[in-house]
């Protein structure tokens, strides 16, 4: 270097403005790989519930029929008679307990499977070990909190499932006007409470009928897209609570409304996907239901034998 030269650096001003330039490209790509990673979460969710679905086609091609969507109460003499061809017998089905103990051999879960007492309600302290242990494809890998999301219902640490029986809708939505009454189906789905149908009872079709629906986020309770300060006490994947009718809600997730997606899940469909959220039909298929679809069209995706004609597309 000779005498008086001098070694130029960056300016101030320039740094500044390769610095804002970087930001400007962060906040570009970020937007993107937000999208690349929620698409990749969405697959992984349609893969749990499709593993889901052909565990409940497994046990159906076994028994003839699909399992209860939960055992609850004292089930009178039909509903026995229909337990039982799905090989539940009277003491069990006095029992309380979601569909998912029924399925645990068809999900690879043998050695659960063999610690699961279906003679006792999921509950009893016979079942807490099982009832504790977490199940990877319970998890939709969207929902905050991921697979450490826990209640303590009965004084267990219940691992959450973001997957629900969806087996009717309520009244409240016909008295309301927001959908038109179904008498010749009873407004009954497929996984119903004590009931067990076989694919010939299923009358609008395998594929056009709902069997599960994501019920995501519990504990934690959302309205809207905000999460509550209350904390729910079902969503353990053996709990009988889990299973659900939709009765709707308004957009913030409040009183009635015609809302059927996304804007409460307590106990109704909700998802952590933009737009709308993924179901299980009865030909085992995973579609991914939008948030928009009219409530009225819905509802006769959830009914078994309603006579309508009706597309989740």
């Amino acid at each position: 270097m000779t005498t008086g030269q001098l070694k130029r650096g960056f300016t101030l001003i320039e740094l500044l403005v390769v610095i804002a330039i970087i930001a400007i490209l962060i906040g570009l790509l970020l937007p993107a790989v937000q999208k690349v990673r929620e698409a990749a979460n969405r697959m992984r969710c349609q893969n749990n519930m499709k593993q889901l679905g052909l565990a409940l086609h497994s046990f159906q091609t076994q028994m003839g029929v699909f399992p209860p969507g939960a055992t609850s109460g004292t089930p009178n003499a039909a509903e026995k008679g229909m337990l039982r061809k799905a090989g539940i017998d009277d003491a069990q089905s006095g029992t309380n307990h979601s569909w998912v103990p029924f399925v645990l051999s068809n999900l690879e879960q043998d050695n659960l499977s063999k610690i699961y007492n279906l003679g006792k309600s999921w509950s009893d302290p016979l079942n807490q070990t099982a009832v504790e242990t977490p199940l990877a494809m319970m998890i939709c890998p969207s929902v905050p909190g991921g697979a450490g999301r826990t209640n303590a219902r009965s004084s267990r640490k219940l691992p959450s499932t973001d997957y629900s029986a969806n087996y009717g809708y309520g009244t409240d939505l016909i008295n309301n006007g927001f959908v038109d009454n179904q008498p010749n189906s009873g407004r009954s789905g497929v996984l119903d409470v004590n009931i067990c149908y076989g694919p010939l009872e299923i009358r609008d079709g395998l594929s056009n009928t709902i069997l599960l629906s994501e019920d995501a986020g519990r504990p934690f309770i959302y309205r809207g897209r905000v999460r509550t300060t209350t904390v729910a006490t079902d969503g353990g994947w053996a709990d009988n609570a889990n299973s659900y009718i939709t009765h709707g809600s308004g957009a913030d997730g409040n009183g009635a409304g015609p809302c059927h997606t996304n804007c409460y899940n307590g106990n109704e469909v909700y998802s952590f996907h933009a737009d709308g959220a993924n179901h299980v039909f009865g030909d085992g298929s995973v579609r991914f239901v939008r948030a928009s679809l009219n409530v009225r069209i819905f509802v006769r995706l959830i009914t078994r034998a309603g006579g309508e004609i009706a597309s989740p597309d």
